[in-house]
């Protein structure tokens, strides 16, 4: 797999209702449009969390954010496939993100996945 994260706020003089009614009636039907894109998670951030795990370590404030949002793909190149597809299918300015959102990050990632099970017969 292969993801795309994103964090933002909200623009200012966009309500959250406007905000939530544009991005799940227009903006996310209009991502998912491009058969490259597997699916969309958006995380809406409730607060900041200030120390590690058992009080490991101090954590400082950092920058807040409406959402933190990932785009699931295939692959790389089913990433790069995502963007080209755009050049022949662009989205109306009027539909898309400007005047809307506040982006404050925007980067590839590849995840790495542990559970109980991967971790299940390695010495400790």
């Amino acid at each position: 797999m292969f993801k795309t994260i994103l964090g933002y706020d909200i623009e200012e003089g966009v309500t959250q209702e406007e905000y939530e009614r544009w991005l799940f009636e227009v903006h996310a039907p209009d991502l998912l449009a491009n058969p490259h894109l597997d699916r969309i998670i958006f995380n809406k951030v409730e607060g900041q969390v200030t120390t590690a795990s058992g009080g490991t370590a101090d954590i400082p404030r950092g920058q807040s954010f409406y959402r933190i949002a990932e785009m699931h793909f295939a692959d790389e190149a089913a990433f790069r496939a995502y963007r080209e597809w755009f050049t022949d299918h662009p989205i109306p300015l009027d539909r898309g993100p400007v005047g809307r959102t506040r982006f404050k990050f925007y980067v590839t990632a590849t995840p790495t996945e542990v559970t109980r099970e991967s971790l299940a017969g390695q010495a400790r």
